[in-house]
């Protein structure tokens, strides 16, 4: 079910024009710093966009102005798991790795403990307006968030059409505290 279901929506958002997905991306940027943790967080992590999904480009460069640690993940395919790593230039650090999804360049790692994050953007295919995501089915994610500390805010950002009143989800499953879209602000 889970796999039909990713299969489904992800073909949807390709639909997706990309002068949509960049003014959407632009509104959902907007309506994320309508939340005061994200101006008082000191270490946030963010995804490096792919694949049509939110751009986040313009939510990395923003958090990088204002001196806010940024931390992006790198896929460890072996152990399936994430590597963190601070990140100080999107434009002179980043080439395509894993996945084809743009990783930190080797002599740019700088790796981070994820009790030391405040904020984690969270990458899905789709989320329900209960906090579940419905990601890539790497669990990647699932066990990272484990690790996070209790008062870490986990945030998703997706386009309005990712959002579902449920999501196929198993116990595992971490729930989110806020869903962010172009419309609206889901607070769990």
């Amino acid at each position: 079910m889970k796999k039909e279901f990713r299969k489904k929506v992800i073909s949807e958002r390709k639909k997706q024009n990309p002068d949509i997905i960049n003014s959407n991306s632009q509104l959902i940027f907007q309506n994320l710093l309508k939340l005061d943790a994200i101006k008082k967080a000191k270490t946030i992590m963010a995804y490096l966009d792919f694949n049509n999904e939110v751009q986040t480009d313009t939510i990395i460069n923003y958090l990088l102005s204002k001196n806010q640690k940024v931390v992006v993940p790198i896929s460890i395919v072996d152990e399936r798991k994430l590597l963190l790593s601070q990140l100080k230039d999107i434009e002179t650090e980043v080439s395509i790795g894993t996945y084809g999804i743009r990783e930190p360049k080797s002599e740019f790692i700088r790796p981070v403990n994820a009790k030391d994050i405040d904020i984690v953007i969270v990458p899905a295919v789709a989320y329900d307006t209960n906090g579940y995501r419905l990601g890539y089915g790497g669990g990647y994610y699932d066990r990272f968030l484990e690790s996070l500390r209790d008062d870490c805010i986990t945030i998703g950002i997706a386009f309005e059409i990712q959002i579902f009143d449920e999501v196929p989800k198993e116990d595992h499953d971490a729930q989110l505290d806020y869903i962010i879209t172009e419309k609206r602000i889901i607070k769990i």
